[in-house]
């Protein structure tokens, strides 16, 4: 079920019912992961405190579950501080289905979960520790490291996704891009358009593209930090090219929203060529289909 379906059914449960619910997402990392499930059990903002992981339901239909700042009314941020806008509480969170445990949340749990919370803001707000983990992430992904992390993620293979791997797409969808994840989801229930995945030599999901049938757009292009500078975006266009010609395409495209300067030169470097369009601006474009040669004029 879309998240939208699932706050549905959330909302029109009885006072005092539970419900598991899988969620998507990094908001509230390092204390849940995306993929992790909760149990929520329905109850009214008279039953929260601070330091309670509330589950909400967002303007748009989805939900969110973050942790409550202040109550009358009810408010809540993530576990690096961002406030959420008002929304309608739907229950709190007492169980959390984690790395393989069952963990409860008691009401005792309350100062904890605050204090990892308060902890967790100051590390995002200090420009010290910030640029540490800049400084971080760039060590990670760049050419110094790349020997090892090949060899650690051992051969990779890119292919379309297969039945039964969509659960696994939107788990990492949501850690690696949550706006990913919630357009994939309805798609994917549907059965349209088109994912190709890079995986591991352990089967484990390390990068996805995605297009749309219809429109022949290229939507998505994730690659997972370990991954990166170790040719697994080209890959991925071209496993997404291939695929999308045995399957009729006569065009693939990135439109303006997708590019940047990074990624201009990796579709170059897969063939696609740069088109300008008065509605859409700069877009680029791949051509599957065998072209015609040109038309040259006799002389004589």
């Amino acid at each position: 079920m879309t998240s939208v379906v699932v706050g549905q059914v959330l909302r029109a449960l009885p006072l005092g019912r539970t419900l598991w619910v899988r969620g998507l997402g990094r908001s509230m990392w390092p204390l849940l992961r995306s993929g992790d499930s909760v149990q929520v059990l329905r109850c009214t903002a008279e039953a929260v405190a601070p330091g309670d992981l509330a589950v909400l339901l967002r303007a748009d239909g989805g939900l969110t579950a973050h942790l409550v700042t202040g109550t009358s009314p009810v408010r809540t941020a993530s576990f690096l501080g961002l406030e959420d806008p008002a929304a309608e509480l739907l229950g709190r969170v007492v169980r959390v289905r984690t790395r393989g445990l069952e963990v409860p949340l008691p009401v005792l749990a309350r100062p904890l979960l605050r204090a990892a919370q308060r902890l967790g803001t100051t590390a995002f707000r200090s420009p010290v520790l910030r640029g540490a983990r800049r400084l971080a992430r760039e060590w990670g992904t760049s050419s110094w490291t790349r020997p090892g992390r090949a060899r650690w993620l051992g051969a990779l293979t890119v292919r379309p996704l297969r039945p039964g791997e969509e659960e696994s797409l939107l788990v990492f969808a949501g850690h690696h891009q949550p706006q990913a994840a919630a357009e994939l989801g309805p798609g994917l229930a549907r059965g349209a358009g088109l994912v190709v995945g890079a995986f591991d030599a352990r089967g484990r999901l390390r990068g996805f593209t995605s297009a749309e049938a219809g429109s022949e757009r290229v939507r998505w292009l994730v690659v997972a930090p370990v991954a990166r500078r170790l040719g697994v975006g080209g890959a991925l266009l071209g496993g997404l090219a291939r695929e999308a010609r045995t399957r009729g395409w006569a065009v693939l495209r990135a439109p303006p929203s997708l590019v940047d300067s990074r990624l201009s030169r990796l579709l170059r470097a897969q063939g696609f060529r740069e088109v300008a369009s008065g509605e859409a601006g700069r877009y680029w474009e791949l051509p599957l289909k065998d072209e015609p040669p040109p038309l040259h004029r006799s002389e004589g």
